[in-house]
């Protein structure tokens, strides 16, 4: 075990340990296929995908598609190492969330049919959308929390189209959103005059400066950042520029996937003690992702896994509330030459030697 986890650091460049890998290769054992797995795993997909590479060079295990099987001197391994499969047991009726949407099935209904011809994901803004029913129920736990319900609400991009969702309740008084993607802009521009909402949509590049317009201006914000340290400090704090002050809300998830526990470490730090806001709420995988089409075009393929489709929803975040404080720091200072989409973490990133 010390050697798997030495190779799988020295592979990656991302910190794990013993206990870490253990619970890995337990995910692996649990759900038997590579992408079912990657939700329970709690460990960056690089890091999945690099330990069982290793356990395949070991001779552990072998693939048919996406399948992880066990080989008999993989059983033996597994035994002598004390690791045994995770026992997952999600409520299925919410999907683990702690949200019940049957009060609300006239809402996922009329926000399906507007998203119905939505643009598609593109790598260029690192995109990729959450589930219809993710999207309503991110409306339903800012309800839920009194974020909502006639506030001013900022989304800070909008792939996810959560903003006509929010409209669509009625519950907001206005929704502004900043997106640096046109054909969102003019998507949801064009169907919230098309279904009378409150809902306006702005060109923006997050890395610039929050017009003086939207400072100080909204109730709650939203966001789903990339996730280079980089990119989760500047949009949240993008979002507490645009807060009217204590008391206000923000929500954004981070991921497993893409996010190791150090930075998960850093990240929290930079919360409490660079932004000075509280952390209330964090709910492991509620927002729940659809699988999009450029997926095995960017990620590594040195494995048989990794060249097969996933047929599960795999890629899941954490959804995180945080409350901002009299203290709270507000910056709205520009962020040219900031990289905030790649690190080693990411999705994206391959193996040393590799182009």
């Amino acid at each position: 075990m010390k050697e798997l986890v030495r190779k799988v650091y020295e592979e990656t460049g991302i910190p794990v340990t013993e206990p870490g890998i253990a619970r890995v290769i337990a995910a692996l054992l649990s759900e038997g296929e590579f992408w079912a797995a990657m939700p329970y795993a709690k460990a960056p997909f690089n890091v999945l995908a690099e330990t069982v590479r290793q356990l395949h060079e070991r001779g552990y295990v072998y693939f048919v598609g996406s399948k992880v099987i066990l080989t008999e001197e993989g059983d033996q391994w597994l035994a002598k190492n004390n690791i045994h499969p995770l026992i997952i047991s999600t409520c299925k009726a919410c999907e683990g969330k702690g949200i019940e949407l049957t009060r609300f099935l006239d809402l996922l209904s009329a926000f399906k049919l507007t998203v119905v011809n939505r643009p598609p994901s593109i790598v260029d803004f690192d995109q990729g959308y959450v589930t219809e029913e993710t999207t309503v129920a991110r409306v339903v736990m800012m309800a839920q929390n009194g974020d909502i319900h006639g506030k001013d609400l900022l989304v800070l991009g909008d792939d996810d189209l959560l903003s006509l969702a929010a409209g669509l309740s009625g519950l907001p008084n206005r929704v502004v959103v900043l997106e640096i993607d046109e054909r969102i802009v003019d998507f949801i521009n064009e169907a919230a005059r098309k279904n009378g909402l409150p809902v306006t949509a702005y060109r923006q590049d997050l890395r610039e400066p929050l017009p003086d317009e939207f400072l100080g201006a909204f109730d709650t914000f939203l966001t789903d950042p990339p996730e280079t340290p980089e990119a989760l400090e500047l949009f949240i704090s993008r979002g507490i520029a645009g807060l009217k002050g204590p008391g206000c809300a923000g929500y954004f998830g981070v991921t497993n996937v893409e996010s190791s526990k150090a930075k998960w470490r850093k990240f929290q730090k930079r919360l409490v003690s660079n932004l000075k806001v509280v952390i209330t709420d964090m709910v492991t995988n509620f927002n729940i992702y659809e699988n999009w089409n450029y997926l095995l075009d960017t990620i590594r393929n040195d494995i048989e896994p990794l060249r097969t489709e996933p047929q599960v929803r795999w890629y899941r975040s954490t959804q995180y509330r945080i409350e901002t404080l009299e203290e709270t720091v507000v910056s709205n200072e520009p962020a040219t030459g900031v990289e905030i989409y790649v690190d080693n973490e990411a999705l994206v990133y391959t193996r040393k030697g590799e182009e």
